[in-house]
């Protein structure tokens, strides 16, 4: 039994996430557990004026916090019935302060986390996915599942290979987290930036794979890695989760893991598990 985590901004419920993490731990029968995180970096203050002078006003204040209060509650009741509705065995943690500080100290103690691709805390920017996903993405110690906002089944896996330890690891950590998808009809995809359909270390590599997947080929693509990438899974990830490693810390990672990642996020709308060693 795995404990998968889903992440919610507490007053932001996502059908989304909740209906990809429930379907995932019915199917490998896992302890899920709800995260509500409450935002305490923006009490909302309301000041009013006196004699031209600026005092904070609490009633202001206490409705507010109020109405926060009642948004998580009913998210939270939400949450509960519709695990309860598939008989998914759960629990809930509301976690209150920064939100990136207290979803990463969550990642220590789970198998995995769930998280909508729109999930970004009161951010100013409108880029996705949101800097503060990117800093979870880049920090977390667990494997993390970005999903799109809306569910949408899927029945194949596309599995992203440069030849690099850590895209082995995320192929590693994906099987050993979901052992019940090795059926899925699995695509291994890799591309060189020269004409050659050479796999590096091939051998290893499919013997990896075939221990864990039972239909599997393989897609050697010639070009710029980002753009072919992209074009493929464009063409030929409908219905698919993407897996893709490193994202984050090294400089590398930095200039390409994190940037074929958030492009499929952005322009896909695919669900992409993503690791780091």
């Amino acid at each position: 039994m795995n404990k998968i985590l889903a992440a919610f901004d507490g007053s932001k419920y996502s059908e989304g996430a909740s209906k990809y993490a429930i379907e995932i731990a019915k199917a490998t029968n896992s302890l899920l557990v709800g995260v509500f995180i409450h935002d305490m970096r923006y009490v909302n203050f309301t000041y009013a004026y006196a004699w031209d002078q600026p005092f904070i006003d609490f009633s202001s204040i206490e409705s507010s916090q109020r109405e926060e209060k009642e948004k998580i509650d009913l998210n939270i009741k939400l949450f509960r019935r519709a695990c309860d509705e598939r008989g998914i065995h759960h629990k809930v943690h509301l976690d209150k302060g920064v939100p990136l500080q207290e979803l990463l100290n969550e990642s220590v103690f789970s198998d995995l986390i769930i998280i909508d691709s729109h999930t970004g805390f009161f951010s100013l920017s409108d880029k996705n996915p949101s800097p503060f996903l990117k800093d979870f993405l880049s920090d977390s110690t667990c494997p993390v599942l970005i999903v799109p906002h809306n569910y949408s089944f899927f029945d194949k896996a596309m599995l992203c290979y440069d030849g690099s330890p850590s895209s082995a690891y995320a192929i590693k950590l994906f099987s050993y987290i979901f052992p019940n998808l090795d059926d899925l009809q699995t695509t291994v995809i890799s591309v060189n930036d020269k004409s050659s359909n050479h796999l590096k270390e091939g051998h290893n590599l499919k013997d990896l794979i075939h221990a864990h997947f039972k239909n599997v080929d393989y897609q050697v693509l010639n070009g710029n890695v980002e753009e072919e990438m992209l074009s493929y899974l464009k063409a030929n990830g409908s219905n698919s989760i993407v897996v893709m490693g490193a994202y984050g810390r090294s400089a590398l990672s930095r200039l390409f893991h994190q940037s074929i990642s958030n492009r499929v996020i952005r322009d896909l709308n695919l669900p992409v598990f993503i690791t780091h060693q």
